[in-house]
């Protein structure tokens, strides 16, 4: 399955690390701070993938431009709480991405992380050499919109129909699909088989070594 591409496209949180849940607890924890409804587990799943602003306003409707400011530098400060270090990683994320690089994948990252986070969480786990192209929202456009994976494709010379997108979250999914990239779901994240199948991948897996199983 993997064969058929040169570019893989790797989502962040969910995907590479395991860091759901603390996200939820942040966002949680920041609405009990800020005396808003807490939202749901899955609503908060629902927003990863999309920039901290548009995720703030999803999750709490006509908050005011000063208090979307204030719940996004509220949830950064939580954040950077926990320490990340590979021990975040998935089991199989680095055997997968050794396993990549061997094959001479071009890899690269589309995630709704800011810059910041981005590069922490890069430095942090000791991945930063494994991916030659690196997106966020921060400066991109949030997912589902296609702009970080244009980006990626125009900056590698990659044709569409050679590159593939990975990610545990439907955003990552409709995103490829804006983009007319192929991609995998997998169920480590955000969201379930049922609700990653709906979006068309050409599989879903429960892992990433079963990307060469197929």
């Amino acid at each position: 399955m993997i064969t058929d591409y040169d570019l893989i496209i790797f989502d962040w949180d969910g995907t590479l690390v395991d860091s759901i849940d603390w996200i939820v607890d942040c966002i949680q924890k920041i609405a009990d701070l800020q005396g808003l409804e807490q939202p749901s587990k899955q609503a908060c799943k629902d927003i990863i993938g999309l920039s901290l602003s548009q995720a703030m306003l999803t999750l709490f409707p006509g908050l005011s431009d000063e208090a979307k400011v204030t719940m996004v530098a509220a949830y950064r400060s939580t954040y950077l709480e926990k320490k990340i270090s590979s021990k975040d990683l998935f089991a199989d994320a680095l055997p997968a991405l050794n396993k990549l690089r061997q094959m001479d994948k071009t890899l690269a990252i589309a995630t709704g992380k800011g810059q910041t986070g981005l590069d922490r969480s890069l430095d942090g786990t000791g991945l930063r050499s494994y991916f030659e192209y690196l997106r966020c929202a921060e400066t991109m456009q949030s997912k589902p919109s296609p702009h970080m994976l244009f980006d990626i494709l125009e900056e590698s010379g990659v044709n569409p129909d050679k590159a593939i997108m990975i990610g545990d979250s439907t955003l990552d999914l409709k995103m490829a699909k804006n983009a007319g990239v192929s991609s995998i779901g997998i169920t480590t994240g955000a969201h379930s088989y049922e609700m990653l199948s709906e979006h068309a991948p050409v599989a879903c897996i429960n892992n990433l070594m079963e990307l060469f199983e197929r």
